[in-house]
């Protein structure tokens, strides 16, 4: 999916001089071959200059000539350097530079410029890397972003979407699940039966992070609506279950 619109296109840049600034320093940790096989990876439309996460994780921190203007304005530059960039590893290093600041809660107000962003995924890896974002954003203003959340999750696009059902965990591990059930599982159902990779994928991962949290609930849900999960979702759900539940539960696919 490539959502650049005319309104997008490098070149219609209102700070260019800070995007040439971003590319040039990205560029000398950068590898293009490398960059080469990322594109492919992801089919991802956008071009990549081939940066490790470390590395660039590294060169953000350290970084650039605007960030140390005031929050409101460095936000607005990220936000245009976002919206017209042909380079993938610019929108991962303005994701680099808010997913701490989102954690620790040290920001501006995000979302009414970050909600916009969807229009430029066309991969995984920059999906998830938003929905990170906004899962921290989500679990402060709840009112603001879950209606916004529901509303992707109807939408036809595969990676609103997936971005629908990542922000709705903080990743995986210890804290993950910030919300309750009865929030996340109308969302995970209503795509149990989108037959996309990455939209099951997403049902599954959520679905294994609640289950640290919400065991009896999962489950439950699980034997409710056995035959409408994909082998997909459901091998990544039950992964790290007990090995009688992960029986019992593959069982219910062949009643």
């Amino acid at each position: 999916m490539n959502q650049m619109g005319s309104e997008t296109q490098p070149g219609s840049f209102q700070y260019s001089d800070f995007h040439d600034e971003v590319v040039e320093e990205l560029s000398r940790v950068g590898n293009a071959k490398f960059g080469e096989a990322i594109r492919k990876d992801r089919n991802s439309q956008l071009s990549y200059l081939g940066i490790r996460f470390p590395v660039l994780r590294t060169r953000v921190k350290q970084g650039f000539s605007f960030t140390i203007k005031p929050p409101e304005e460095v936000l607005g530059i990220w936000d245009d350097l976002w919206k017209h960039s042909p380079w993938g590893d610019v929108l991962f290093a303005a994701l680099e530079y808010y997913v701490p600041l989102a954690q620790k809660r040290k920001e501006p107000d995000l979302w009414p410029v970050l909600r916009h962003w969807t229009v430029r995924i066309d991969n995984w890896c920059h999906a998830d890397q938003l929905s990170r974002v906004y899962s921290h954003i989500l679990e402060r203003q709840s009112e603001a972003v879950y209606p916004q959340m529901v509303e992707w999750n109807q939408s036809d696009d595969a990676w609103q979407r997936r971005i629908s059902l990542v922000s709705l965990v903080h990743y995986s591990g210890k804290n993950a699940v910030f919300l309750p059930p009865n929030k996340v599982l109308p969302l995970v159902k209503n795509c149990l039966g989108d037959s996309r990779h990455y939209v099951q994928t997403a049902v599954g991962w959520v679905l294994r992070e609640m289950a640290f949290v919400y065991q009896d609930e999962i489950v439950s849900f699980i034997e409710q609506n056995s035959q409408q999960f994909s082998a997909t979702a459901l091998s990544r759900t039950i992964e790290k279950f007990p090995e009688e539940l992960r029986s019992h539960i593959r069982g219910l696919r062949l009643s």
